[in-house]
């Protein structure tokens, strides 16, 4: 039997180093998309550099819900409940046992705590980045403790209002509207409309205490929370509290300025009522001060 050549067979080294070599097949990583960013964290970043650079208290009240943290011990309060005229007289009875006051001074405060609180959420996501948690009273709940904070407010469920070109537009807990303006009135028809206004009306119907001061404690939840927050963001202080006072309808219940470092001044047109109190205390805001000899 006569054995095949190996030449015949099989290419030779030199044959074999000068055949080019096919390409290997190009290869794509295996990236996957990245992570929307959620609604809050512009909130929970801007609310950092306050609590850095401003004060831990404007928003201590909002820190849990901002961090994700579970409810703590505490009496809570959901809006849906005082807006439907339950349980105001025992949120009442909170003020009557810090303050001592009188029915209808216990009445302005205790009105003038829950307004601040649940306005903070508000005014935080709109300065922080136009980002606005939905806080009508379906979906906010309002917690008092023993312990600091004593006052807190967080959402039922996660919804923010955002604009068409936010990076978290596409996320599901995030609603896109159309502008600027449609965010303001959104943002009022929620946490006005739809939460403070009917509490507020429970309130009058309970207490002998005017609109008016109610309603001048709105307006300074508004730029109370706007002179914190406003230190850390670029926009001018006096733009923002005026554009949220607007919308809201209470532009003529507080003076607004700025002093020399461009920060947010303001002052009360109506009283609280916490001068009421023994020993004859005032904000640093308060009309009645500014009005003593």
């Amino acid at each position: 039997m006569r054995l095949a050549t190996a030449g015949a067979q099989v290419l030779s080294t030199t044959a074999l180093e000068r055949r080019p070599l096919a390409p290997l097949p190009a290869t794509r990583p295996n990236r996957l998309p990245a992570p929307l960013p959620h609604p809050i964290e512009a909130l929970r970043a801007v609310a950092d550099r306050v609590d850095r650079d401003v004060s831990e208290h404007p928003l201590a009240g909002v820190r849990a819900w901002l961090d994700g943290e579970a409810p703590r011990d505490g009496v809570e309060f959901p809006a849906a409940e005082l807006a439907a005229g339950e349980r105001v007289e025992e949120l009442m009875g909170t003020a009557a046992a810090l303050w001592g006051g009188s029915a209808h001074a216990n009445a302005a405060l205790a009105w003038k705590t829950y307004c601040y609180w649940t306005l903070a959420p508000v005014v935080l996501g709109y300065v922080a980045a136009r980002r606005v948690p939905v806080m009508d009273a379906s979906n906010a709940v309002f917690r008092v403790a023993e312990d600091a904070p004593m006052f807190s407010v967080r959402q039922v469920r996660p919804h923010f209002l955002v604009l068409p070109h936010d990076p978290s537009a596409a996320h599901p807990e995030a609603e896109v509207v159309a502008n600027e303006a449609v965010l303001l009135d959104r943002l009022r028809a929620s946490v006005f409309d739809g939460h403070l206004g009917p509490v507020l009306d429970v309130f009058l119907a309970k207490a002998r205490v005017g609109r008016r001061t109610l309603m001048g404690s709105v307006a300074s939840g508004i730029a109370y929370a706007v002179a914190s927050i406003a230190q850390v963001v670029p926009d001018p202080d006096d733009v923002l509290a005026k554009t949220l006072l607007s919308a809201l309808d209470v532009g003529d219940l507080v003076d607004i300025s700025t002093d020399q470092a461009g920060r947010l001044v303001y002052q009360r047109r109506t009283c609280c009522l916490a001068l009421t109190i023994d020993g004859n205390r005032t904000c640093s805001t308060c009309c009645v001060r500014h009005e003593r000899p």
